[in-house]
């Protein structure tokens, strides 16, 4: 094992691409802050045991112990309706996307995109578990990868579920003039909030939406309480 000695904002560099940085010393705390390219994940040490465990686990599975599963059913793919993809927003598909890659991660499965015409300029989901970072919500993820713009007037911020008042904040802050969510069933959010402030707000009531965040708040209780600060 390496152990090096650094001080607050020194980094090392693992490779060319991954940078770990010092970002605050509090007794014997540290935080870390790490930049890695997106097809590289990182977790906490106890969510990759986590992770590593349950795919051993599935590795074990033999051919046998599928004999006794129920058939699955011939009308439907999933245990949810879905809209064909043609006739569903693209940009709350890409925020999905978005909300699966955290969920593979270990994270909460939140996506976010920012749009300005028929682009995204900004793609995010949230990292509060993967980075032990309180704040790395997806749609302040999302606005902090899509970078400085000169306004945002002309955007439109996309998220899976109804933004929190963190994100609202964001999004009132910087002028987005318009959210579009995929669903505000598990979390009703700050839609009051964006509106009263001038943003308009849809929601979509996408299903795989809601089905997506139902499940993962009935299997990760604790991890979901966490992010809503309950």
């Amino acid at each position: 094992m390496l152990v090096l000695t650094r001080q607050r904002d020194d980094s090392i560099m693992i490779g060319d691409e991954i940078e770990v940085k010092v970002v605050d010393i509090r007794g014997d705390k540290v935080r870390l802050g790490i930049n890695a390219p997106r097809n590289i994940s990182v977790h906490r040490r106890e969510i990759y045991d986590q992770i590593r465990d349950e795919n051993k686990a599935a590795a074990q599975i033999q051919p046998q112990d599928l004999m006794n599963l129920p058939p699955k059913p011939e009308e439907a793919e999933s245990s949810f309706p879905r809209l064909a993809a043609e006739n569903r927003d693209p940009f709350l598909l890409a925020a999905i996307a978005e909300a699966r890659t955290g969920l593979r991660e270990g994270g909460l499965p939140i996506g976010s995109v920012l749009v300005r015409g028929d682009q995204i300029i900004g793609r995010g989901h949230n990292r509060r578990v993967q980075r032990g970072d309180p704040m790395a919500h997806a749609e302040i993820d999302c606005l902090t990868n899509a970078g400085r713009q000169k306004t945002y007037r002309d955007t439109v911020l996309y998220s899976t579920l109804m933004p929190c008042h963190l994100c609202s904040g964001a999004a009132v802050q910087f002028g987005v003039p318009k959210v579009i969510v995929g669903e505000s069933v598990n979390f009703t959010g700050a839609p009051q909030f964006m509106q009263s402030q001038g943003i308009e707000v849809v929601d979509l009531h996408d299903q795989e939406c809601i089905e997506m965040m139902a499940q993962f708040i009935r299997e990760h209780p604790s991890l979901w309480n966490e992010d809503i600060g309950k």
